[in-house]
């Protein structure tokens, strides 16, 4: 992973540069093991997100928002009375591990100052996340690990902290350093992976690739690298970040002004994914298996439609044992004579226990049946189809869709009774959360990303002359602009972006996006989402840009 402890080691530096007497005024719980603290500083408020995910562990200061759950679990409880209130005293690093300690002062109920260690270790599924007492005892953790667990430390209320052991040489500690570089057997990257503390595959491939390229020592290039500072962001099948420049790893490098920011950067999108993920997967269990028993369903009508075509073979059987009455005795089990549509001999199965004229009415009755049923087969099609498009859109709205987008997904399959409220009292009504987003000329741009969202702002909020966006021809958000034409450029293309981001050709490039005054846009009637119809459109094509997204969100 790219968060190892040289990362910690200039995340630290820079908590150190902004943190350090900050007052924390606000702890929330994102999710199991995800925590945001409102933090007021020298430099104005900063939020500082700690995550102890198996997946996507981390420590960062952030500028992305992020949703806020309404009830707070037991942790987040306990964070709150111990360290709410309290001042950032001391940051620290131990040694160039993934652990961090903030040490935390805060007068008691009686008045008393005391001292807290908010103890954070950033090492994936082992990540975790602790407080103690000034003297190191446990108060509380986020993962307790138990002694009959198997586990080397005792992470539990009561226990004595103990930090993870490990006996690998500090690289920032040049004498130590030279030391275990003065052996040339040394010099190989299981080596350098293996003995320096805090080092990642990442850091130790750049310097053997550096080594291997350059008439420079070792111990220059060892030095060289853990003195540099340019923080970048490199993009290609596997996206890498780091604390400076990875060389050896090709593709599109973004740079940013501090370590904070890269690692925010890169974990936003992946760790939102990851929480919606655990969030929506009984509504993405519903809805696929749904899309499935559709699919089915049409092949199944598909099916029977085709067997329709054969509905003319009945009429004509029935014909042809009226016309040949004279020939059928009663107990006769086949018809054997000439089809004069074809006229060919045909042999036609008789029911022996019918009269003639009752086996020519029972054909006659399939023939009629089978004519009577192609309209309702094709309405019932037409109907599936619809539903399937319908679930489709949801995916994809699911796709972008924030904790509080998903449970609007919920409401809304609810309320159309595809599936039960799984408590008692009906939930309160209260507006859909669309985005509200602003463009650099401070223009005021709504953005739906779900059904309700979409015919909310498109139906209730927008006047008549406001303008509508919405990507051409595949499922996308209605983005509403609060203003009328002329529309500058910079405020069309913000909205454009907002519209192809949101969309199933996020992907793409140069993506068609209709515009026009919702004065032109009629809802479909009897649709069961948000489908209408337009004209007086213009288009403009975009390539949908992250970055300026993510900007934009920030705001």
């Amino acid at each position: 992973m790219s968060l190892d402890g040289n990362i910690v080691r200039h995340l630290t530096k820079e908590f150190n540069e902004i943190l350090i007497t900050g007052r924390i005024i606000k702890i929330y719980q994102l999710s199991k093991y995800d925590l945001l603290l409102n933090i007021n500083t020298k430099q104005g408020k900063k939020q500082l997100l700690i995550s102890s995910s198996p997946n996507y562990s981390r420590i960062h200061l952030t500028e992305m928002k992020y949703e806020k759950p309404n009830t707070p679990p037991a942790f987040c409880m306990f964070l709150r009375k111990h360290l709410e209130g309290g001042i950032i005293n001391t940051i620290y690093q131990k040694g160039n591990d993934r652990v961090i300690v903030f040490e935390i002062k805060k007068r008691n109920e009686l008045g008393d100052l005391s001292i807290k260690n908010l103890i954070v270790e950033v090492m994936g599924r082992h990540s975790n996340l602790i407080i103690t007492s000034n003297d190191f005892k446990i108060m509380e953790s986020i993962k307790h690990q138990m002694p009959f667990d198997g586990n080397e430390r005792t992470l539990f209320p009561g226990a004595i902290y103990e930090f993870p052991y490990t006996d690998k040489i500090n690289p920032y500690n040049e004498t130590k350093r030279n030391i275990f570089l003065d052996n040339p057997d040394n010099i190989n990257y299981q080596k350098i992976l293996s003995n320096f503390m805090g080092f990642s595959p990442l850091i130790t491939a750049e310097i053997m690739y550096r080594f291997e390229n350059s008439v420079l020592p070792i111990k220059t290039i060892f030095s060289n690298i853990l003195s540099e500072r340019n923080p970048v962001l490199i993009s290609s099948k596997r996206d890498h970040f780091y604390f400076t420049d990875i060389k050896n790893k090709k593709g599109d490098r973004l740079n940013f002004d501090n370590v904070n920011k890269v690692v925010d950067r890169y974990y936003y999108d992946r760790d939102t994914i990851d929480i919606i993920k655990q969030k929506s997967k009984d509504t993405v269990k519903f809805i696929k298996n749904y899309i499935s028993r559709l699919d089915n369903k049409i092949d199944k009508l598909n099916t029977d439609l085709r067997g329709t075509e054969k509905r003319d073979s009945f009429r004509i059987k029935g014909e042809l044992i009226q016309t040949n009455l004279h020939t059928i005795n009663k107990g006769d089990n086949t018809l054997t004579c000439n089809n004069y549509y074809s006229n060919e001999e045909i042999t036609i199965e008789l029911n022996n226990k019918l009269s003639p004229i009752e086996n020519s009415k029972k054909y006659f009755k399939r023939y009629k049946k089978m004519k009577m049923s192609i309209p309702h087969i094709n309405r019932q099609i037409a109907k599936a189809k619809l539903e399937l498009r319908y679930f489709n859109q949801l995916m994809h709205q699911i796709d972008n869709a924030s904790l509080k987008d998903i449970e609007e997904i919920k409401d809304e399959l609810v309320d159309k009774k595809y599936i039960k409220r799984s408590f008692k009292f009906k939930r309160k009504k209260t507006k859909p959360n669309f985005e509200t987003y602003y463009d650099d000329l401070g223009i005021e741009i709504l953005v739906g990303k779900n059904n309700l969202q979409n015919s909310h702002i498109t139906h209730k909020l927008a006047k008549h002359n406001e303008i509508w966006f919405h990507v051409k021809g595949a499922p996308g958000s209605h983005v509403v602009t609060r203003k009328t034409f002329p529309l500058e450029e910079e405020t069309i293309r913000t909205a454009a972006q907002l519209a192809a981001h949101f969309s199933k050709m996020k992907t793409s490039g140069s993506v068609p996006v209709d515009y026009l005054e919702v004065r032109y846009i009629k809802k479909v009637p009897g649709k069961i989402n948000s489908f209408v119809t337009y004209k007086n459109n213009k288009t403009i094509y975009i390539d949908p840009d992250e970055n300026f997204i993510l900007n934009l969100q920030k705001k």
